[in-house]
């Protein structure tokens, strides 16, 4: 789980769902290597390629939905809703 007081469970619990499994430093992991993290206790996040090869930054603004979509569409995978 998040080492932060506000962590983004909203985003969490889709991707759980979809496959991502925890890594041991609290970060998600698509089979493909694609990771999603929470990089600050103000709820920003980071999604990175496999390898670190790319990364984007989302705001803690950005909807749940909007961050999962992007998750799974850069690790390959179809939204199931």
């Amino acid at each position: 789980m998040s080492e932060f007081g506000n962590p983004r469970t909203d985003v969490r619990t889709e991707l759980v769902a979809a496959g991502w499994r925890e890594d041991s430093r609290g970060r998600l992991a698509a089979a493909d290597g694609t990771v999603w993290a929470e990089i600050n206790d103000l709820r920003d996040s980071g999604l990175d390629g496999p390898g670190g090869s790319w990364s984007v930054h989302f705001d803690s603004d950005v909807p749940a939905g909007v961050i999962v979509a992007a998750c799974l569409a850069a690790a390959g995978q179809e939204a199931t809703r």
